[in-house]
């Protein structure tokens, strides 16, 4: 273990807080739960991933300080079409705002609230629509970490596991949810008897990014790279790594899903997967630590 009194005091955490972590997890949720909704196409499944979206591009927006300006600002850009199309920050901008804008014209099609009749429903029961949404899902989810990996001096980000991690976190939420919102009788259960099988397989994948991200880590000839790898570890989210990402939100789960078809249980490993991916979000965002210049 390094002893990060030893270091020079640049070697320092990055402080990204909970609205990041937050964000992070919806759009995971939001992003591969629309790739998982091309084979289910549940109406209660759209609504709560609308509102996953659309909370997560509140919650990135609110953290950049525009939230109350983006709209003056997307206007001018319109008006002058002036896109900084180098910026990945603005490239995220339009991936989500396309993601959230979609999303509740998914979900008032479904609702038949503006647009009515068999041909919106036919649309949106459609393999092109539902596609775009699925692929517009994966490349949201993505972006959420390739975000983190072009975050400059913080090292243990700047990794292309990152990404792989988020989708195979992002599929087990989604999935967890959808086994969730079967439970309480949200969506039709036949649709989702494939949830149980697809988790184990997934988890399983999931471990192995986890396992691959941090083994790398250790081995990497950045400190900054090794003081958030063993933070993880044994340091200062160590707990909610190993309990809340690790045992509770995949193991546990895993668990279940091989050795029970009890509905509580599952409902119960749901619960913990959809949170868990949370908790993995976070502990591995607040181990960044901006790499020493000097030491």
């Amino acid at each position: 273990m390094i002893d990060l009194s030893t270091v020079t005091p640049q070697l320092q955490a990055t402080h990204w807080g909970w609205t990041i972590a937050l964000f992070l997890w919806l759009i995971g949720l939001s992003g591969m739960g629309f790739f998982i909704n091309y084979w289910t196409r549940q109406k209660n499944f759209v609504y709560v991933l609308t509102i996953c979206g659309i909370a997560g591009l509140a919650l990135v927006t609110s953290h950049l300080g525009r939230l109350t300006n983006l709209p003056i600002v997307i206007f001018y850009a319109l008006k002058d079409f002036s896109f900084n199309f180098q910026s990945w920050m603005m490239i995220g901008i339009v991936l989500l705002s396309l993601l959230s804008i979609g999303s509740l014209f998914y979900s008032m099609i479904c609702s038949g609230v503006v647009f009515k009749g068999d041909k919106w429903q036919r649309l949106a029961q459609s393999n092109l629509f539902n596609g775009v949404f699925a692929v517009l899902g994966v490349c949201s989810t993505i972006y959420s970490g390739f975000l983190l990996t072009q975050a400059v001096g913080v090292t243990i980000w700047n990794s292309s596991l990152i990404p792989v991690l988020w989708i195979m976190s992002g599929l087990t939420s989604s999935i967890a949810l959808l086994e969730l919102m079967s439970a309480f009788g949200l969506v039709d259960h036949k649709s989702v008897g494939w949830c149980s099988r697809t988790s184990v397989w997934v988890d399983t994948a999931k471990l192995f990014a986890i396992f691959s991200f941090i083994y790398v880590a250790l081995g990497s000839a950045s400190i900054g790279t090794r003081v958030g790898a063993e933070a993880l570890i044994s340091g200062n989210q160590a707990l909610m790594f190993w309990i809340g990402g690790i045992t509770f939100g995949t193991a546990l789960p895993l668990l279940i899903n091989l050795t029970t078809r009890s509905h509580k249980a599952i409902a119960g490993g749901a619960i913990f997967a959809v949170f868990g991916a949370l908790f993995l979000r976070a502990s591995i965002l607040f181990s960044g630590y901006y790499d020493a210049l000097s030491f």
